[in-house]
């Protein structure tokens, strides 16, 4: 597989580059960019198969130069120093990423699943991930791994999802339901700063969903779809503050 670096700092390219040869032979460094511009124009020239792609570069974004580039033909792993929000918006998609300093098993996990990936999910990813950035919260969409494939769903067709061992069954609004192998803890992650909330320790609920909470028979709510379901004790007092955030 061919690669390309996009990364400004010598020492992190340095890092990338060693770690790259030592651990995963298959992949061939084809050309190394610094800038948006740059990796625009070695994109078109080199036609890489694999990108590694750092956030924030020294003239503007990594995410521009998937704007800019059009119709990606190649897979892409972000690389950053740690950012709250824009891991976030990544795993809203399910695009690989990398911390800084580059983890040796992180980055064979990555390297992996991205060789893996056929090109059609992976342009199912990166476009969910550009439409996302132009989206007000409530409208974004997620993107998650099913037996079928990379599948896209919106948020406000998200329900409730309740763990199921080492699984979780997600509810949607039109009645559909469907299991992925994820824990509700990965759910907790990727939904609960988008209007979600973990109500116990088996079930998160869309709060765009919720008509009603009870307080009384240890406490439930009511959703849109007329399912109740309990809030435990210890996330009774942070659902009452979500619920006050609200109004």
């Amino acid at each position: 597989m061919k690669v390309l670096i996009i990364e400004d700092e010598d020492q992190s390219i340095s890092a990338l580059k060693s770690e790259i040869e030592i651990h995963c032979p298959s992949l061939q460094i084809i050309g190394i960019a610094k800038t948006v511009k740059e990796g625009i124009a070695q994109i078109k020239a080199l036609k890489p198969e694999l990108i590694f792609l750092d956030i924030q570069l020294s003239d503007g974004l990594g995410f521009e130069i998937l704007e800019l580039h059009g119709e990606n033909q190649f897979k892409v792993i972000f690389t950053t120093a740690y950012s709250q929000y824009a891991i976030r918006a990544i795993k809203f998609s399910a695009i690989d990423y990398l911390l800084k300093p580059i983890d040796s098993d992180e980055l064979l996990a990555a390297v992996a699943k991205a060789l893996r990936t056929s090109r059609q999910d992976e342009a199912i990813k990166i476009g969910n991930f550009m439409q996302n950035q132009q989206l007000a919260p409530t409208r974004k969409k997620v993107a998650l791994q099913t037996s079928d494939g990379i599948s896209v769903f919106e948020l406000e067709t998200i329900l409730r999802c309740s763990a199921e061992s080492n699984y979780t069954c997600v509810y949607f609004t039109n009645g559909k339901k469907l299991l992925f192998s994820k824990t509700l803890k990965d759910f907790e992650d990727l939904l609960c700063t988008s209007g979600f909330e973990r109500i116990h320790h088996s079930h998160i609920i869309n709060m765009n969903h919720l008509t009603s909470f009870v307080n009384k028979d240890g406490g439930y709510v009511v959703l849109s779809d007329k399912s109740t379901l309990p809030v435990s004790q210890r996330k009774k007092a942070q659902l009452i503050q979500a619920l006050n955030n609200l109004t």
